[in-house]
Parts: C-alpha cells; sequence; structure tokens
C-alpha cells in the first residue's frame, strides 16, 4: 500500500511541468560586443595617431597641391596639406595642412613657414631639388610656449634660421628704397638682411624692416645712424674728388650700411621694433648726427655761385658748421633797402664737431660768437676746389686797423654774422707756388734721357733697316726663287710612285697573286710536316699504321 501511494506522488510529479525564468545571456552577444570594442579601439587609435589641423595663410599658392605637397623640418616629413582654398575675400590662400603628432609639439606662436622653391637671387641660385619632387613647405620650430594653429607663410625664406637677434625699422623717403634680401652691413661686414619693403602713400615714405642676427645685434644703439651703400659712392665737392668702394654683393645690388657716427655718453642698446631714419649716404648720416646747433645769417653781397647746401663752414681751417639753405627767405619783407640785394643764407654752428659736448654748451657757443663779432669776426667766401669751383664759408677776425665797430643786426630771429668781399690772393698764391715748383725743377736731365733714347732708337732703327735689305736680297734670289718649282716636281713624283701601289696596279695584282700561291704551298706542305714531327723516318720506311687507343679496364 505504500508503494502504491510513492507511486502515485511519483507520477503526478513527472507529470506536472514546472516553468523556470530563462537566461537573458547568450554566447551569440560575444560577436557584437567584440565589435564594439574593435571599433572604440580603432576610433582611439585614429585620434591618437592623427595630429593638429593648422591653416597657413600665403599671398600665393604657387606649386602648392592638395594632398601632394608635403611639410618638412630639417628634411624630415612632419605633416602634409590636406586643401587648398582661397579666402573668403579673395584677397589670399587659405591651406589646411595635417601635423603629425610627433611633430605637433613644434606649432608654437613664433614657428615659422615658407615654401621651399627653385628661387633666383642675388646670393645664386637656390631650391634646386625641389625641380622634380615638387615645392615643399618648410617649419622652423620656434621656442615660445604659446600654442597656436594659425600662420602666415613668409614670402621669402626667413634671414636668420635660428631666429636670434633684433628687428628695426627703417623710414626713408621714396627715392631711397631697398628690396627684400638687400644685405646690412657693418664696416664691410654683413651682419643682417633687410626682410620687408614697403611703400606707404599716405606719407609717400619708404617703410623697410631690417634683421641683424646675434651677435652683432649689440652693435646697434639708440644713437646709430643708418645710410643706403650702393657700392659705389662718387663725390665731388669742395674738399676734393672722393670714391667710396662697398662690398661687391652691393655693388651689384644695393645695400644698408650702420655704424655709430658720434661717440656719446650713456648710449642704450637699440631694441626690436625700434625705428631708424635711412639716410641717402654716410655723409648725410653723418651730418644727421650733428642735432645740437645754433643757426646764422650771412648777408653775400657777391656771388654765391659754387656755394652749395652742405657747404662747410670753417674757422681757420677747423670746420665748425654747415651750410643749410643758399639762399634762405630771399622774398623776406625783412630785407631792407641798406642791404640792397644781398642774398641770405643760412648756416649753422654745430659744437658736437669739437667733441666734448655737454648742457650748457650751445649758450656758451652764442655768448662767444656776440663777443667775437664785436670784435670783428667776418665770413669770406672762399673758393675750396679749383676744378669744380665749389666754394666754402670762412669765419675769421678781420684784424684790418680802423674797422668800425659792428653793431649786432638780426634776421628772421637769427644773429647776421658781417661778410666781407672775397679776395684771390689765396688763388694767385696757389698758382704762384705752382709756377715755382715748375721752376724748380731740373729739366736738363730729363732732356738728356730723352736724348740717350733717341739715339738708341735711331741705332735700332738702322739695324732694322739692315735686317729689311737682308730679307730682300733673300727673297730677290734666283736660286731662292726656283725652290717653289723644285717642291712641285718632287710632290709629281711622288705621286706617280704611289699610284702603283693602289690596287689597280699591275704590281699589286702581282704581289697579291704571289701571296696567294705561297699561301697554297704552305697548305700542302702541312700533313708532311706533321707526319715528320709523328715519324722522323717516313721519308725511308713506310708509315706504321696506328692503332686507336683502348682505354683501361675499371678496376675491380
Amino acid at each position: 500500500m505504500t508503494e502504491d501511494i510513492s507511486n502515485t506522488e511519483t507520477t503526478e510529479e513527472l507529470d506536472t511541468a514546472r516553468a523556470t525564468k530563462a537566461s537573458s545571456w547568450s554566447p551569440i552577444w560575444i560577436l557584437p560586443i567584440v565589435a564594439v570594442l574593435i571599433g572604440a579601439w580603432l576610433m582611439v587609435d585614429d585620434y591618437l595617431s592623427t595630429g593638429p589641423l593648422i591653416n597657413l595663410t600665403m599671398s600665393d599658392a604657387e606649386g602648392i597641391a592638395a594632398g601632394k605637397t608635403l611639410i618638412k623640418t630639417r628634411n624630415v616629413e612632419i605633416g602634409h596639406v590636406e586643401t587648398v582654398k582661397l579666402s573668403d575675400d579673395l584677397q589670399y590662400a587659405v591651406v589646411k595642412a595635417r601635423i603629425d603628432p610627433d611633430a605637433a609639439s613644434t606649432l608654437v606662436e613664433d614657428t615659422r613657414f615658407w615654401v621651399v622653391k627653385p628661387r633666383i637671387g642675388r646670393e645664386g641660385i637656390s631650391g634646386l631639388n625641389t625641380v622634380l619632387s615638387g615645392a615643399y613647405i618648410q617649419l622652423e620650430p620656434g621656442k615660445s610656449k604659446q600654442e597656436k594653429r594659425d600662420f602666415d607663410v613668409l614670402d621669402q625664406p626667413p634671414v636668420s634660421l635660428s631666429g636670434d637677434g633684433i628687428r628695426i625699422s627703417l623710414d626713408s623717403p621714396l627715392g631711397i628704397s631697398l628690396n627684400p634680401g638687400d644685405p646690412v652691413s657693418y664696416q664691410g661686414q654683413i651682419v643682417g638682411r633687410v626682410e620687408k619693403a614697403e611703400f606707404s602713400a599716405s606719407d609717400q615714405h619708404m617703410h623697410h624692416e631690417l634683421f641683424i642676427e646675434a651677435p652683432y645685434d649689440v652693435l646697434v644703439t639708440k644713437s646709430t645712424r643708418f645710410w643706403s651703400s650702393s657700392g659705389v659712392n662718387i663725390s665731388l665737392d669742395s674738399k676734393g674728388f672722393n670714391i667710396n668702394l662697398a662690398s661687391l654683393e652691393t655693388l651689384l645690388s644695393s645695400g644698408v650700411s650702420f655704424g655709430v657716427l658720434q661717440e656719446m655718453e650713456n648710449d642704450k642698446a637699440a631694441e626690436s621694433g625700434d625705428e631708424f631714419t635711412l639716410y641717402p649716404n654716410q655723409t648725410a648720416a653723418q651730418q644727421a648726427s650733428y642735432d645740437h646747433y645754433i643757426e646764422y645769417v650771412l648777408m653775400v653781397k657777391d656771388t654765391v655761385r659754387g656755394l652749395a647746401e652742405g657747404a662747410p663752414v670753417e674757422f681757420r681751417g677747423l670746420r665748425i658748421g654747415t651750410v643749410q639753405s643758399v639762399p634762405w627767405e630771399y622774398n623776406s619783407r625783412m630785407r631792407n633797402g641798406k642791404d640792397g640785394f644781398a642774398i641770405p643764407v643760412l648756416i649753422r654752428l654745430e659744437p658736437q664737431r669739437l667733441g666734448d659736448f655737454h648742457d650748457g654748451l650751445l649758450e656758451e657757443w652764442k655768448e662767444r660768437i656776440d663777443r667775437l663779432i664785436k670784435r670783428g669776426l667776418v665770413a669770406t667766401l672762399k673758393p675750396g676746389n679749383l676744378l669744380t669751383g665749389s666754394m666754402f664759408v670762412d669765419i675769421n677776425i678781420d684784424k684790418t686797423p680802423g674797422m668800425p665797430e659792428i653793431k649786432t643786426a638780426m634776421f628772421r630771429e637769427r644773429q647776421v654774422i658781417p661778410t666781407k668781399s672775397s679776395q684771390l690772393a689765396q688763388m694767385e698764391m696757389k698758382v704762384s707756388n705752382l709756377l715755382d715748383k715748375l721752376n724748380g725743377i731740373d729739366v736738363q736731365p730729363v732732356l738728356d734721357g730723352v736724348n740717350a733714347n733717341l739715339k738708341t732708337s735711331q741705332a735700332l732703327l738702322q739695324e732694322v733697316q739692315k735686317l729689311a735689305v737682308s730679307i730682300d736680297n733673300f727673297v730677290n734670289n734666283p736660286q731662292t726663287q726656283t725652290i717653289p718649282d723644285n717642291v712641285n716636281q718632287t710632290l709629281a713624283e711622288l705621286r706617280e710612285t704611289l699610284k702603283g701601289l693602289s690596287p689597280d696596279a699591275p704590281a699589286y695584282q702581282n704581289l697579291s697573286q704571289s701571296i696567294k700561291s705561297l699561301e697554297g704551298l704552305i697548305n700542302d706542305i702541312q700533313p708532311l710536316v706533321r707526319t715528320l714531327n709523328e715519324q722522323p723516318n717516313a721519308l725511308i720506311f713506310n708509315r706504321t699504321e696506328q692503332m686507336d687507343p683502348q682505354p683501361p679496364a675499371a678496376q675491380p
């Protein structure tokens, strides 16, 4: 009974199905999870392997091609150009380039870019290696810590790759202009280059930007003067004829030179961005350095022909000033009747020319000139160069007895220095000295030398005449005249002899036939010689038959 009950319960358990919750995990999900992980890894790897995108602005995209043009530094490829398009205002080209992640640290604020392509300049031909490979963009890493992604591409390669030095600005009139790449020299040594040259229509001046390389940048101070060096500077003034030659490079093109033309105490070093003036020549730059001066007026009653702006003002041969303007304010109403037709000339007295300039020196000079005028200080126009006819102003004290006291006169708020008529005594003295030197020359030795040379020349002419007579006799000799006929006859006989050696000549044919017969005889004798070599008694006995050689048997 008990067994029946247990069997019945077991049967009921087997017949009743139990519901269980199915598991949400299935092995099929492994594939999409792996795919997602691989995709995420590829995205992260692509992001890490893709460098930054930069924008390059250039005035002309010549030679730049999207997907082809490379970006290099030190001949190592670090990126490539992705797109090239025009700006929104169509004024310049915008290039988007991708830089490798390893070179992303080079993209800082002072990083420079320029296009390397074939260029022909004053320094020769550069970039020839890009003729076949194509142009590329050169990157020069900067030293800044500030990151940057937008850059302007330089039109010309930079002067200094290191970037050490200073950049200064020059301002000059339109007639004095430089070109990018022109050399900047200091006492003949090239220390920099002109980077930019722009014309400003507002002030009609040229504005230049110069780069002075280190360590020469310390040579530029606040008192430095810059002037144009055209290679050859020729001047003809009261001092004479002067020629100044610069370097060969500036001779072929142009350039700029600089220097400190006047020593100053506590002269400070120049800084990047300082502005200077570009003068046409060194003389003008030197004159501009004398910026402390006193102006006076000369009322010249004689001719001012030969007196020009920039002429020296001297005191007993020592230059103390410069003529500023000839004439000056000629139509001024301040000119009165007693002046007649006197021509006003403005001059400068420049104490800096004598050195040791200090504050208060101008006032001391004014007081000194006032006292000297009362004591008879006058100005005279004197010839400075007889060849050019140029004049200079000579200031001196006239010690002529009985001179009336001179009253101080003013013209256009400037004191007038009295003048007196120029004399020709200096010219007469020079002419007299020249005549004395000519009279002092001993001419007799020169004449004796000339006579000796004439005698030697006459003897030489006689020898030449004798030689000419000998040559004439040799040419007119009958035996000499027959030489061409004998030579022609000898050449004719030689020509006849050579005809016998031609292929068509009988002698040549007989010789060829004999050679052929000799070759046949030799061919016939060769078997006999071979037999005698093998059997010397073959001429007496019959030749023995030679058995064919048998190869040896194989060894057991």
